[in-house]
């Protein structure tokens, strides 16, 4: 099955994106009228960006030798963007909101609720037929959230959300309700959502919405849509702490807890690296035939295949809590087309990501990911 076969893309999609692009632009117009500075469409505030490397396993078998796997044991430098996914910059763990308005718990303070995370990696000088061969970039982008499947099944889907945000000033809660209408094509999605629910938390990773971390050090993260692995074949990955630390997090209703906890954790570290494996799922064409709008095209849909280690990211200690660090952080452009055809983005919301990151990066000025800088400091290097 040649490649464009692991795709089906729905009549009218094209408007659909266009429509989403356009309504990227009008919300960060609102939002960012009166600041000095245009910030993200999606994953606007970060809790920290991180240098690392990115070491293909040593012992990686020859059926996963694609693309940036192609080679065991070559390592890259990485840029690593920590990120909370909410389209505001806001408390990290916020009140949980009904109806426009914070719900009150039973001690009579709001309740709060655990936002979705992010974990971004770029890796640089990657060599290969490249997806976009003048976006500037020599790098292969791998962008996670802190939960297995996506909130939304397609493009129609991301459109009604967005076009909820922005007709409800930033309010979501009518695509929410939407979900739960007594439309079946809606009732049946919401029954499809709620079981993948069920199935996810039966899995060995923790479930969608993970409680809230030690750190942003000590989240699974995954990729969630599904992507290219060389010809005939598509993959998913993630990214799981090593060693995670465990226990009670710091306080939550502190704004920025988490940028507070990946400093905390840093320093506690001691020097030592902090590691993730980088794993994948894999189908080939013949596992997906008939299964494309469900397997590919569906991005609520959970894969149960079994993760295989196919690289290790390492974090050395550093500083990345310094201005300049900081400007560099906000600087990056992150899209899953940043990157090799052998890993080519598939199904509608990766075809919707390339225009509209397109039109978030263009809109805030940073067209191109500045190159990574040299370590924090002399003589850091990944003990591994």
């Amino acid at each position: 099955m040649p490649s464009n076969e692991l795709e089906k893309i729905p009549p009218n999609e094209e408007a659909g994106i266009d429509s989403v692009a356009a309504l990227t632009v009008k919300l960060l117009e609102r939002r960012y009228a009166a600041e000095p500075r245009v910030l993200r469409g999606v994953h606007p505030k970060d809790h920290g960006c991180v240098e690392a490397l990115f070491t293909v396993a040593k012992t990686l078998a020859p059926e996963h030798r694609v693309g940036v796997f192609q080679q065991p044991g070559q390592r890259f430098r990485a840029a690593i963007r920590f990120s909370n996914a909410a389209p505001l910059v806001m408390p990290d763990t916020p009140p949980v909101m009904q109806g426009g308005k914070p719900v009150i718990g039973p001690d009579g303070k709001p309740m709060l609720g655990h936002d979705s995370r992010g974990m971004a990696i770029k890796l640089y000088d990657v060599s290969g037929p490249r997806l976009l061969p003048d976006d500037g970039e020599r790098t292969q982008d791998f962008l996670m959230i802190n939960q297995p499947v996506f909130a939304f099944a397609n493009v129609e889907d991301y459109e009604a959300l967005n076009q909820v945000i922005f007709r409800d000033k930033e309010v979501p809660d009518a695509f929410f309700q939407r979900m739960a209408s007594t439309d079946k094509k809606i009732s049946d999605r919401a029954k499809a959502t709620r079981a993948i629910v069920g199935q996810i938390k039966s899995l060995t990773f923790p479930p969608s919405f993970q409680a809230p971390p030690m750190s942003p050090l000590d989240n699974s993260y995954f990729g969630a849509a599904p992507f290219l692995f060389g010809e005939g074949r598509a993959m998913k990955f993630c990214a799981v702490p090593v060693n995670p630390a465990t226990g009670a997090p710091g306080d939550v209703s502190e704004r920025d807890y988490l940028r507070a906890a990946m400093l905390k954790r840093m320093s506690e570290a001691k020097g030592k690296d902090i590691c993730f494996d980088f794993k994948i799922q894999v189908r080939t064409a013949a596992q997906l035939a008939d299964r494309i709008e469900t397997e590919i095209e569906d991005v609520c849909t959970l894969w149960n295949d079994p993760f295989v280690t196919v690289a290790r990211i390492t974090i050395p200690a550093q500083v990345f809590d310094a201005p300049e660090r900081r400007e560099f952080c906000e600087k990056l452009v992150y899209t899953p087309w940043h990157g090799l055809e052998a890993h080519r983005p598939l199904g509608g919301i990766n075809r919707l990501r390339k225009k509209v990151y397109e039109a978030s990066a263009n809109h805030r000025g940073c067209p191109v990911s500045p190159q990574l800088p040299g370590p924090l400091r002399k003589g850091v290097t990944p003990s591994r």
